[in-house]
């Protein structure tokens, strides 16, 4: 019985150190070069149209429950939508509307049910724009950015 007990204590104790280790060396996050980062600018040269309209396309590699994305937004002008859509359907899977002047207001964007074979695209939509920017970061390294729509 004592031999069991000494067992049983030194178990505990072995996990307790493993614990300890572990928690002084958290598993590694993704590195911030393996994450995208989609940025958009325009200011009042941008276009001749009111509003002003950017946008960039996106993919992931492999089909995700969520995407988490964190950004910042400034903003000299009226106002922007930034919204975040399906490329083919048009549907609005995010989006936010900022109708004064902001610097470095930051943000969260969650995306459900993301899929590999759909294209995404993020839009900044500007009216009165005498300057406006916003950076959008991906919480994966699944995301790639794509210059031309898909086929």
């Amino acid at each position: 019985m004592k031999k069991i007990t000494v067992l049983f204590i030194s178990l505990i104790i072995m996990a307790s150190l493993t614990a300890c280790a572990n928690a002084d060396n958290p598993a590694p996050d993704i590195a911030d070069e393996d994450k995208l980062t989609i940025k958009m600018e325009f200011d009042k040269d941008y276009d001749d149209a009111d509003p002003f309209v950017n946008e960039k396309l996106f993919t992931v590699s492999e089909d995700m429950e969520t995407l988490i994305a964190e950004g910042t937004l400034n903003l000299d002008g009226e106002s922007v939508i930034l919204e975040v859509k399906n490329n083919k359907t048009k549907e609005i899977l995010w989006s936010s509307t900022w109708d004064k002047e902001v610097q470095s207001d930051t943000f969260s964007i969650s995306l459900k049910k993301v899929k590999s074979d759909v294209e995404y695209v993020v839009c900044l939509t500007g009216k009165k724009i005498n300057h406006a920017a916003v950076e959008i970061t991906f919480d994966s390294n699944l995301v790639q950015e794509r210059e031309k729509p898909l086929q």
